[in-house]
């Protein structure tokens, strides 16, 4: 049985007929296109959409998986150039050595760029042991 009747009004004006979900529903949302493993968010700025990857996420969880801790992960960060157009630089270390290197205008671009090749390098075989 449903919650609500299948042909519903809202007070809003908009109604919801008969095989119709809502937006938080089942249906063919956002999840629906990705795997699980694929981590994507949408993000707006400015107008325009634009894909952004969640590489530290990634990087984490096989941190975790794998290693059974993130406690040897290490993320440090270091700027160049004037105030008004810094340089970031970003190292990924785990267990002291050096696996990720990004830099970007942004700290998350290049958090981003460091992760995803930290993530690549300690994803080969008999890396990080």
């Amino acid at each position: 049985m449903s919650r609500y009747p299948h042909n519903q009004d809202y007070r809003n004006g908009r109604s919801r007929r008969n095989g119709q979900q809502h937006g938080h529903g089942r249906g063919e949302g956002y999840n629906a296109h990705h795997t699980h493993d694929e981590h994507v968010a949408l993000s707006q700025q400015s107008g325009h959409v634009q894909a952004v990857s969640h590489h530290r996420m990634q990087l984490n969880n096989y941190l975790q998986h794998r290693f059974r801790s993130t406690r040897d992960l290490h993320i440090s960060e270091s700027t160049t150039g004037p105030g008004h157009a810094l340089w970031w630089t970003v190292v990924v270390l785990f267990r002291n050595v050096e696996y990720g290197r990004g830099e970007g205008v942004t700290k998350a671009s290049a958090t981003e760029l460091a992760c995803q090749s930290a993530l690549n390098a300690l994803m080969q075989p008999g890396i990080g042991h």
